[in-house]
């Protein structure tokens, strides 16, 4: 078909958007069209979500969080400006949620500076809630690999501030990629406290074959029982 003729095939689906998306079937016409049409064509999709405030419904459904994932990775930025202004409003919800994360997931990796920011000074400031969720871990590894170093920073310190947070990640299916980001983006000396915390664990982690493989990966990064506590006992000297 020309392109005007496939204008005029996406034209019949206006008005149709959301039912379409909450199909079975009719979602993956939706998608062919995302992936073929260029981003202008996209707008009444975006439209229809957003002018009745079905972002989160939508996000969180089973097939229409697929095509919020894809507008968010094929639309410029103004296009989407009120869809993510949405999502941001129930972040904290959609962290948590089986299919809502994983449009956070995408505001994290193809958002503007600013949604970004914002993403992440939310997981960041709700931590607690978010990392104690299956889905929210996975969303916590998202934004330690879709962030400068110096946030990768500061949401690793977010995770270790609770001591009963970091073994929960642990056991987590996402719980490695966080722990590893952590265990590389801490200064030592908080490294060898958040190591400390994960061996004491011990017992609990080896229940978890997730919890396992991350007491395992300490190895790799040379930090064992002795090294751990060595530093931790050293950093604690050196303050007395």
């Amino acid at each position: 078909a020309s392109d005007i003729e496939r204008e005029l095939l996406v034209k019949e689906l206006h008005g149709h958007a959301v039912r379409a998306m909450r199909c079975p079937h009719a979602n993956h016409v939706l998608q062919k069209v995302i992936s073929t049409m260029p981003a202008a064509s996209l707008q009444f999709m975006v439209d229809e979500i957003t002018q009745d405030d079905l972002a989160k419904k939508i996000a969180t459904h089973r097939y229409g969080g697929r095509i919020v994932q894809q507008l968010l990775a094929k639309c410029e930025a103004s296009q989407i400006r009120d869809l993510a202004e949405a999502l941001l409003q129930d972040a904290v919800a959609l962290c948590c949620h089986f299919f809502g994360n994983f449009a956070i997931q995408h505001l994290l990796q193809f958002g503007t500076a600013e949604q970004q920011y914002r993403c992440l000074r939310t997981i960041e400031q709700n931590i607690g809630a978010i990392a104690r969720s299956p889905s929210g871990v996975s969303v916590v590894e998202a934004a330690m690999q879709h962030t400068c170093s110096l946030d990768r920073l500061w949401l690793a310190r977010a995770i270790v501030q609770d001591p009963e947070l970091l073994p929960h990640v642990a056991q987590a299916r996402h719980g490695l990629g966080v722990i590893s980001q952590v265990v590389e983006v801490l200064p030592e000396r908080e490294c060898a406290r958040a190591c400390q915390v994960l061996m004491e664990a011990g017992a609990k982690l080896r229940t978890s074959r997730y919890g396992e493989k991350v007491l395992a990966s300490l190895g790799t990064y040379g930090l064992g029982s002795v090294d751990a506590v060595g530093l931790v006992r050293a950093g604690a000297e050196q303050d007395d």
